[in-house]
């Protein structure tokens, strides 16, 4: 049985966790919503269960049923704006990525900048038996890996210093801050950047921006794929897959994403 320190971590709300959770419990659509059944599947009182849901039902994010049931309400709409230009990014350039996976032999992966991360929103595994495996919602810093590179390239200089010099001890372990600025400099002379293990040893990596229509970089694509996969004498014609790719990708997401 979990403790109360273990549902809720320190420096946390335990009420904003009980309502993030009901939503959760919402979303799924299983089981009954009454305020009774909730109250038991949440672990809470009757009464705080029908508090949770009448401060949601007032912001318009929860709807009452009839026969006392709850369900999501369209008002939590515009605050899912943002992650649906991200979900039509990931749908536009999922068929691009299959096509470069299976012609490169690599995994190939978009990601998007989430504050100081850089965030996988879509991928598609090598066709090998043996493979690096990338999951979609996975993080890392910006300091880190070719595709961090890529999206700190559309930051000012100074936004670009605030980020390397907020990033945490661990992602010197295997670089330093100038390893980041060759990459940005081979990224604004060629148009990609390679990381061939300075984020994990174990994985070489090429990647190359993704543009909106303005220009702006919206996205990093990456191929990635053990040292064996990627060595430098091959390197040359993996960026060609690559770019070619990126432009395939920028005429699909114009389209998609005006």
């Amino acid at each position: 049985m979990k403790t109360a320190a273990a549902a809720h971590p320190k420096h946390t709300i335990p009420a904003v966790c009980k309502a993030m959770e009901l939503l959760g419990l919402l979303a799924a659509e299983r089981g009954e919503t009454t305020t009774k059944a909730l109250a038991l599947r949440l672990g809470v009182p009757r009464t705080t269960c029908y508090r949770l849901l009448r401060s949601l039902v007032a912001r318009d994010w929860v709807r009452p049923l009839p026969g006392g049931g709850h369900a999501l309400s369209v008002g939590l709409l515009p605050l899912l704006q943002p992650l649906r230009e991200v979900e039509d990014l990931a749908g536009a350039v999922q068929p691009v990525l299959d096509e470069l996976a299976l012609r490169s032999g690599l995994t190939a992966k978009v990601s998007v900048r989430q504050g100081d991360d850089a965030v996988t929103v879509a991928r598609c595994e090598s066709p090998q038996a043996t493979s690096v495996a990338v999951r979609i919602g996975a993080s890392f810093h910006l300091a880190l890996g070719s595709s961090g590179s890529v999206l700190l390239s559309g930051l000012s200089r100074p936004e670009v210093k605030d980020v390397l010099e907020r990033a945490p001890e661990e992602c010197w372990s295997h670089q330093d801050r100038a390893e980041v600025g060759d990459r940005l400099a081979h990224l604004q002379a060629q148009g990609w950047c390679a990381d061939l293990g300075t984020y994990r040893p174990s994985c070489h990596a090429v990647s190359a921006p993704l543009h909106n229509a303005r220009g702006e970089v919206v996205a990093a694509m990456t191929i990635i794929g053990f040292p064996q996969d990627l060595p430098s004498r091959q390197l040359a014609g993996a960026v060609k897959l690559l770019l070619d790719a990126v432009r395939q990708a920028e005429r699909q997401l114009r389209k998609a994403v005006p």
